[in-house]
């Protein structure tokens, strides 16, 4: 073999990974977008039960065949609040043993089954996955881009081993892989290369395809393998750059866990000699190889699981907390981080937590607001002038958020409601304004010493109940996507509006018996217009929903007092 041919095969080497990658991404995130609703009920069952944690990171990184992705779905978690330490290391944990899986279809398909090559007939699931993808069926479409995916990870490993076997011939390259030995060195190789192209399931087809070559034995391979375990810690690393203490913990304890899982592995090596044990096994070697990934993180886990307090508490000592500058003032995201684009489906479920926490706010400082102009006290002035710079920098940054999100691969319904988000993201905003509005009538009415009767201070109160009942309403229908909920939403509109109307003849009722000062009036007036229009803006937020969701029975009873028709 002279160098040109040398040459070449290290080309199709390269074009062989690329496509692998290329493979297994879409694979994973069509696989991801098929399962939505069940990773999403899966992560929705998460309790303090460590085993419920460790299923649900197996599962969801067999499913996304990413266990870099889990772990920075885990990091963004942490970060934002949403999952404790302890949850996320049982999510690691489990994600550890989940990202097996791909070496286990690799082995599939490279062993075959007697003179039947199945790595060539799953390669030629590429095309037809290809033909069901122009289906106009969301569900056979992303079926036919699974399908796609991994024939194109096997077309992908073809290349691979087609170089590996060009490589073979070469007594040169045969004579330097074959020298390298030491454990050391092959471990520390198995690190460096999985922390270079960031995916252990890459290099575990590399390995599977050097194997099938020839190019390496079993015990060469094993600790090749178990070095990967450790840099493919890379991706969580770098996801935890620049979040919380908490996050950063998560990142170290997928380092921790590893690095202890290979520790424990090369210490009994040196007594049980583990390449003799499988070497009497009577299976080839990628098989062997496979299975030597997949029993080293179960047996890690079985070990390890245990100690998970013990390792938790081990992070917050080497990763201390520190006053974080950025929360003194509110303005940062609570339920979403960046590191969630690593997974579309997850992001976009916190996506709606954030929205609906900026709504939240804006409710908030609405009722302070009202509050503040009945009782003629704005002693909460400086907290709602806060709320609303966190509201304006969510505004802002939900919106940069959401455009970051249509840029990744997400299904057509998801697609609908991010355009449907912004809509409600600036309906959130613009309760706030109105809040804002009703906080400058508050300062002048005390500034200039007006106050209400007591009869206009009972319609305001009533005119408050029926938009924070209105406001549960539409929380429900938002949040669990309940078209059944609408009409009730459409009654306490109504209500409000007539409440308006009522409140307008009514103030020229008491105006002209002397009950009400035109002072007064005007702020009064201006009040009842600005609450129609939070409950317009409400309003809109609910009916956002009737262009993605499916009609269903109402999941949480709807009290009378929400649904009653004022006089």
């Amino acid at each position: 073999m002279n160098g040109l041919e040398i040459f070449y095969a290290c080309l199709s080497l390269i074009a062989g990974v690329g496509v692998f990658l290329i493979g297994m991404k879409m694979m994973g995130d069509n696989l991801e977008n098929l399962a939505g609703s069940k990773i999403k009920k899966m992560f929705a069952k998460l309790d303090k039960n460590v085993f419920i944690g460790v299923g649900i990171g197996l599962a969801t990184t067999a499913i996304i065949q990413s266990s870099s992705a889990v772990s920075a779905m885990a990091i963004g978690f942490v970060n934002s609040g949403f999952m404790s330490l302890i949850q996320a290391t049982s999510i690691i944990f489990g994600a550890n043993i989940g990202t097996t899986v791909t070496a286990q279809i690799i082995a599939l398909g490279s062993s075959g089954i007697g003179q039947v090559n199945i790595s060539i007939i799953l390669a030629s699931m590429a095309g037809l996955g290809a033909i069901l993808s122009f289906s106009k069926k969301d569900n056979v479409k992303l079926a036919g881009l699974i399908v796609t995916g991994l024939g194109i990870l096997f077309v992908g490993l073809n290349l691979m081993s087609s170089s590996m076997s060009n490589f073979a011939k070469s007594e040169i390259v045969r004579s330097f892989i074959g020298g390298i030995k030491h454990p050391m060195l092959l471990f520390l190789s198995g690190i460096l290369i999985t922390a270079i192209i960031q995916s252990s399931s890459a290099f575990s087809g590399i390995i599977i395809s050097m194997c099938t070559a020839g190019l390496l034995d079993f015990s060469q391979a094993m600790y090749l393998i178990v070095g990967s375990n450790i840099g493919t810690c890379v991706s969580a690393v770098i996801a935890s750059i620049g979040t919380t203490q908490n996050a950063k913990r998560v990142a170290f304890i997928h380092i921790l866990f590893n690095v202890l899982g290979a520790t424990m592995f090369m210490l009994t090596d040196l007594g049980l000699k583990y390449g003799d044990i499988f070497g009497k096994m009577q299976m080839n070697i990628q098989t062997k190889v496979a299975l030597l990934h997949t029993l080293f993180n179960i047996f890690t886990v079985i070990i390890l699981l245990p100690f998970i307090k013990l390792i938790v508490k081990c992070s917050t000592k080497v990763i201390k907390d520190k006053k974080d500058e950025q929360a003194k003032d509110g303005k940062h995201f609570y339920y979403v981080n960046h590191q969630l684009l690593k997974t579309p489906l997850m992001a976009i479920a916190q996506l709606k937590l954030e929205i609906l926490h900026m709504l939240e706010l804006a409710m908030k400082n609405f009722v302070s607001a009202i509050d503040a102009l009945m009782q003629g006290n704005i002693s909460k002035k400086s907290e709602i002038l806060k709320n609303e710079g966190i509201i304006d920098f969510l505004n802002k940054n939900i919106t940069k958020f959401m455009v970051e999100i249509s840029n990744t691969s997400i299904t057509l319904k998801d697609r609908i409601y991010l355009g449907t988000a912004h809509h409600t993201v600036a309906d959130a905003e613009r309760i706030g304004d109105y809040a804002i509005n009703i906080l400058e009538y508050s300062e002048v009415c005390v500034a200039e010493d007006i106050t209400f009767s007591g009869a206009g201070i009972e319609e305001i109160i009533k005119l408050k109940e029926e938009i924070l009942a209105l406001y549960e309403l539409v929380v429900l229908a938002y949040k669990d996507e309940q078209l059944a909920v609408l009409p009730h939403v459409y009654t306490h509109e109504q209500n409000i509006d007539d409440l308006k109307d009522l409140m307008g003849a009514n103030h020229i009722s008491r105006l002209a018996s002397g009950n009400c000062t035109p002072e007064a009036g005007a702020y009064y007036l201006n009040l009842a217009n600005d609450c129609e229009r939070v409950g317009d803006h409400l309003t809109n937020i609910a009916e956002s929903i009737k262009s993605y969701a499916k009609s269903s029975p109402i999941k949480k009873q709807i009290s009378t007092k929400a649904t009653r028709k004022r006089a």
